[in-house]
């Protein structure tokens, strides 16, 4: 996604430095903007992708290796099945809202589509994800004792601490990608104001 960014701003920047003779104008830099946008809602495609497929691959785990049946392990399954489903709809949602951001528009209603939707993008990166991480965690916890009907004690053991683990990994690697986002949403909207004074 930096890359995405840093190329778009260098088309800019050169088309700064050479308002004599520049070839690059503020319709051209949109619709490459617009190209890029299209390239990075392409990979959020691909992060939902995992999503489900990761949902499929505990749903099918329930089914075939470890049917619970306690009560307290249906609460475990549907905090841990309904966290993933809500952010898989979650990221359905956020690259609908990208995908109608329209750069063609004015800066002022174009920045304002950004800020909405960075808005909305704070919050959900915060209390919203911290929440779902939180459900999936308590969820799985729940299963641990009837996890010792299907596996060994040891391997119950190692199963609750490789998701310790698992967590951390995951977890940093989604502190990256939101620092990435924002930074991007950040940037894409200080662009569009260059660009607005440029057409001024």
């Amino acid at each position: 996604m930096s890359d995405i960014l840093d190329d778009f701003k260098g088309q800019w920047d050169a088309a700064k430095k050479d308002s004599a003779k520049q070839t690059v104008s503020a319709k051209d830099l949109v619709a490459a903007a617009q190209q890029k946008i299209r390239s990075a809602v392409l990979m959020h495609v691909g992060n939902t992708a995992v999503l489900v497929v990761t949902l499929i691959g505990i749903c099918l785990f329930f089914v075939y290796v470890a049917p619970l049946q306690e009560t307290l392990s249906h609460i475990g399954m549907t905090l841990m099945i309904g966290g993933l489903v809500l952010r898989i709809l979650i990221e359905f949602h956020s690259i609908y809202r990208s995908t109608k951001i329209d750069l063609s528009d004015t800066a002022f209603a174009v920045n304002k589509s950004y800020m909405s939707f960075y808005t909305y993008r704070k919050k959900i990166h915060g209390s919203v994800t911290i929440g779902i991480l939180i459900a999936y965690t308590v969820g799985f916890y729940i299963l641990l004792p009837e996890f010792g009907n299907y596996f060994t004690q040891a391997q119950v053991i190692l199963l609750a601490l490789s998701y310790l683990v698992a967590a951390a990994i995951f977890g940093y690697s989604i502190k990256i990608a939101i620092r990435k986002e924002v930074k991007l949403l950040k940037s894409l909207i200080d662009m569009q104001q260059e660009i607005a004074d440029g057409e001024g």
